[in-house]
């Protein structure tokens, strides 16, 4: 399950059965993350014209 999907900020990494909570809560992290970092340089572009 390593590719991105549509609407999806980030790439989801391959995703064990052990593993799947752990892993669950590191990919909306980032995704999250990735949401603030665009939304921040969506501001900066409007405030930049």
């Amino acid at each position: 399950m390593a590719y991105k999907r549509k609407g999806h900020l980030t790439t989801a990494t391959e995703r064990w059965k052990h593993l799947r909570p752990l892993l669950h809560r590191i990919y909306w992290k980032k995704e999250r993350k990735a949401g603030k970092t665009m939304v921040r340089l969506e501001l900066a572009e409007r405030q930049r014209a």
